[in-house]
C-alpha cells in the first residue's frame, strides 16, 4: 500500500510541475512573446542563451526557419541574438546604421518572409543613435558638404515624412527620443506597404531599445 501511495504521490507531483513549467516553453508562446520573454529572462540576469551549441548548428545545416526578421541598427551595443536571448536559427537579423529600409533592405524582408515563412517583423531602433544625433545636429543641410555615404545616411532620413512631421510639431534640437521613434515608425510603415508582406499577412511591429537599461519596449 506505501509504494502504491508512493508512486501516485509522484505521478501528481510530476503533473504538477510539468503544468507549472508548462507556461514558459517556447511552443506554447507567439512569436512576440517568446521575444519579449526572451528580454525580461535579459533584463533579470535568467538568459539561457538557447540554441547557441553545435546541435543546433546541425539542426540548421540544411536550412533555416527564423521565427522573426528583426531590422536594426548597426550599432554594436544592440545585439538582437543578445538581448531577446536567442539563438541560431531564430532570427532573421538585417542591420545598418539607422535600421534604415533600402531595396537590398526590404529585398531581404521579402526572401525571409516568402522563402523562411517568417511571420513577425520588428523593426527595432534605440536610444542613444549615432545615425539620429547625426540628423539632429545637422544645421541647413551641412551634412551635403562631406561628400561621403554618411551624408547619405543622414539625407534618407531627413527625407523621411515622419521626421519632417515630427520636426513640425516639436524642433528635432529638443525632440531626440521623437525623432528616434519617428525614424522606427517611417520603416514599419514602408514595409506595411510591401505587397509581398502584405500578401503573407505577417505582423509588424515598432520597437525601441534602451541602451542604458537593456529594456526593449513597443511603440
Amino acid at each position: 500500500m506505501k509504494t502504491k501511495i508512493a508512486i501516485l504521490a509522484l505521478i501528481i507531483f510530476s503533473v504538477i510541475g510539468c503544468k507549472k513549467h508548462k507556461p514558459t516553453e517556447e511552443k506554447d508562446l507567439t512569436s512576440l512573446e517568446q521575444l519579449t520573454t526572451g528580454n525580461e529572462r535579459f533584463l533579470n540576469g535568467k538568459s539561457v542563451h538557447p540554441h547557441q551549441n553545435k546541435k543546433t548548428v546541425l539542426a540548421n545545416q540544411d536550412g533555416q526557419k527564423p521565427f522573426a526578421v528583426v531590422i536594426t541598427c548597426s550599432d554594436s551595443r544592440v545585439s538582437p541574438e543578445i538581448v531577446f536571448d536567442q539563438g541560431i536559427g531564430d532570427l532573421f537579423v538585417i542591420r545598418n546604421a539607422g535600421n534604415l529600409i533600402s531595396d537590398i533592405d526590404m529585398g531581404s524582408i521579402e526572401y525571409a518572409v516568402e522563402h523562411l515563412d517568417s511571420k513577425l517583423i520588428v523593426v527595432l531602433g534605440h536610444t542613444e543613435c549615432g545615425a539620429i544625433k547625426a540628423y539632429i545636429n545637422d544645421k541647413d543641410g551641412s551634412y551635403k558638404k562631406h561628400f561621403n555615404h554618411i551624408d547619405n545616411i543622414v539625407e534618407t532620413i531627413s527625407q523621411e515624412k515622419e521626421e519632417i512631421d515630427a520636426d513640425k510639431t516639436t524642433p528635432k534640437a529638443t525632440n531626440y527620443l521623437g525623432a528616434i521613434n519617428a525614424n522606427i515608425v517611417h520603416s514599419v510603415k514602408l514595409i506595411q506597404d510591401n505587397p509581398i508582406v502584405k500578401e503573407h499577412q505577417v505582423k509588424i511591429v515598432a520597437m525601441r531599445y534602451d541602451v542604458h537599461t537593456g529594456k526593449v519596449v513597443q511603440l
